[in-house]
């Protein structure tokens, strides 16, 4: 019979002590996300696109609704990350296709998301580093701002923490369990985003090396990659089956990866990046069947050979876009690209506290870059191997595709880890009255802040994101036939903007679906007067002419569009021109 002494009593009394006190902290850690994130959702619901997503939240959606209700899969639906479309569809499922419903979840899987900060932080350093670590998360704005948004960039930022305490505990451990979870882990994480495959090439190696070096022998090696590799597979096989029955592609990863790195990676890349959304997209995307491309396949093959026709032929060009995105990835502002962060500042008070900018200073990540070098320098020998790997592989995939601030994001949990630590060293030295290393370590914060801060502006800041928005809304309010609300957004973005030739051309066929012809008439020409190549906009110019009666005047447009049409090989539009004169109004 065990008999407890009073010394086992006093341990076990202690033990249960720290598991309250750390269930507290991380319960406290979970509400103080969660209200932020509350709070932020009520203010943020006044934003035109909270219930109506556009660009790529748009996508998103169709691609879930149309899984959710009819339980079909759409060839665009591999276009992207197939992970988000299908978590997204589940939610719809669950909620009745409420998007609110979907932005709550998000919402308490980000705040869960600094629960496991707040792990990750007290594993590597200690439970006082990761209390401040999972504070910082829970107030880190940006992450905030997309944690809430109908995109991946949330669900990124989960797996970057997961896989991180995964490896590392099956690193200490070794247990075959911790392996599949691992693998599994990974497998999901690339059909989120394909930008953690050289992170988790490199971990899943160090995994096996650091376990050979533990004197095991070559067979439970072995046995430990199979599982390993079984996991991920077990997530990338039936994805790439469906992704191979509906595009002929046996893949795992998204369908975007050339184009995206050709238009980061080409002699003009601040052209390409500033494509906007509608026609401009198209025509990009047009390219390879300009080309005779017969097939996606050749799509995707004629992108990467641009992509690296310019590496081969230009490597100086090459090295030095690579810097300049280096420096755009340590820029301390939130660079927007199809999504602005600061736009939903006008619709949120606490957001416009957590997230903002004076002249070329951003926060938060000004602040937040110059402690986590800090405490990566100071702490380096604490920090594990793959901690180093994420650091390192993670934005360095970034950097070789774009930088915006959705793509970057996803690192910020795990920055947050040694921001907290150089935030802990900071504090200790001044505690400690070490004047000196105390004015060094501050100095070096407002040094590497200022640097941050330096270049730019870059030339996706340059542009009007918020009439951007509006006439977004406005597209997609027109298409779902709500027309009056659609012309309160075109309207809104034309008083922002009021030579946005977009805003004009779907103002324009937003007032002909309302027999206002006259006035389409009008919006429709000031849209060509901005793009006067464009073929859509004469043809939408002539159907709204022969509206009113003016058959002269329309074929001379219809004619000239016809032209266009052919030399750009847009035979559907080129029937359609074949087939008038008619009556009606024009469509998108």
């Amino acid at each position: 019979m065990k008999v407890r002494t009073k010394k086992s009593e006093h341990s076990a009394s202690i033990g249960w002590r720290e598991r309250r006190r750390s269930a507290l902290i991380i319960v406290s850690v979970f509400m103080l996300a969660l209200s932020i994130r509350f709070l932020y959702l009520w203010e943020y619901s006044s934003c035109p696109t909270f219930r109506v997503p556009v660009v790529d939240s748009e996508t998103y959606d169709r691609h879930a609704r149309l899984l959710a209700v009819e339980g079909e899969i759409d060839r665009r639906f591999f276009w992207q990350g197939f992970f988000y479309p299908f978590y997204l569809a589940g939610a719809y499922a669950l909620t009745g296709g409420s998007i609110l419903w979907a932005r709550i979840i998000q919402a308490m899987i980000g705040s869960a998301l600094c629960m496991l900060v707040y792990r990750l932080g007290s594993e590597i350093f200690n439970r006082k580093t990761g209390l401040v670590a999972g504070i910082l998360a829970a107030l880190y704005g940006p992450s905030v701002f997309f944690e809430c948004e109908l995109l991946s960039t949330g669900w990124a930022a989960v797996w970057s923490v997961v896989l991180l305490l995964l490896i590392l505990a099956a690193g200490m451990r070794h247990d075959l369990f911790l392996y599949v979870f691992s693998g599994i882990a990974g497998g999901l994480s690339i059909i989120t985003r394909a930008t953690f495959v050289p992170f988790l090439a490199v971990s899943f190696v160090w995994l096996l090396y650091r376990f050979q070096r533990s004197r095991r022998s070559p067979k439970a090696t072995a046995l430990r990659a199979a599982v390993c590799v079984s996991g991920f597979l077990l997530v990338a096989i039936p994805v790439s089956v469906m992704c191979y029955r509906e595009t002929g592609n046996f893949n795992p990863l998204p369908q975007s990866g050339p184009i995206n790195l050709f238009i980061g990676n080409n002699p003009d890349t601040d052209r390409t990046i500033m494509i906007r959304p509608g026609a401009e997209w198209r025509e990009l995307t047009r390219m390879p069947e300009l080309h005779d491309s017969k097939s996606e396949h050749d799509d995707r093959r004629y992108f990467m050979g641009l992509f690296w026709n310019y590496v081969m032929l230009h490597p100086g060009d090459y090295l030095r876009g690579i810097a300049g995105k280096t420096v755009r990835f340590m820029s301390s502002r939130e660079l927007p690209r199809n999504v602005d962060v600061y736009t939903a500042r006008g619709y949120s008070r606490i957001f416009s506290v957590l997230t903002w900018k004076a002249s070329r200073f951003g926060f938060p990540f000004g602040v937040l870059l110059p402690f986590a070098m800090l405490g990566l320098i100071r702490r380096r020998r604490e920090i594990p191997a793959p901690v180093w790997f994420y650091l390192v592989l993670y934005p360095l995939s970034i950097i070789l595709v774009f930088v915006t601030s959705r793509y970057r994001t996803p690192v910020m949990p795990v920055i947050v880890v040694p921001a907290a630590a150089g935030a802990m060293e900071l504090y200790g030295v001044f505690k400690k009255r070490r004047w000196k290393m105390s004015a060094i370590m501050t100095a070096a914060v407002v040094v590497i802040a200022l640097i941050s801060s330096a270049a730019g502006p870059f030339v996706t800041e340059d542009h009007d994101y918020e009439a951007e928005m509006h006439c977004s809304v406005g597209f997609e309010l027109g298409k779902q036939g709500r027309l009056e609300e659609a012309e309160v957004q075109l309207r809104e973005a034309l008083e922002l903007e009021p030579g946005y030739g977009d805003a004009h051309k779907h103002l324009g066929l937003v007032l002909s679906g309302q027999r206002r012809h006259e006035e389409a008439l009008k919006h429709l020409e000031q849209a060509l007067k901005q793009k006067p190549e464009s073929y859509l906009l004469r043809y939408y110019i002539g159907v709204t002419l022969l509206n009113l009666g003016r058959d002269e005047e329309a074929r001379e447009h219809l004619a000239d569009a016809l032209a266009r049409a052919r030399t750009a090989k847009e035979s559907s539009l080129v029937r359609q021109i074949e087939q008038l004169p008619i009556v009606s109004p024009p469509h998108p």
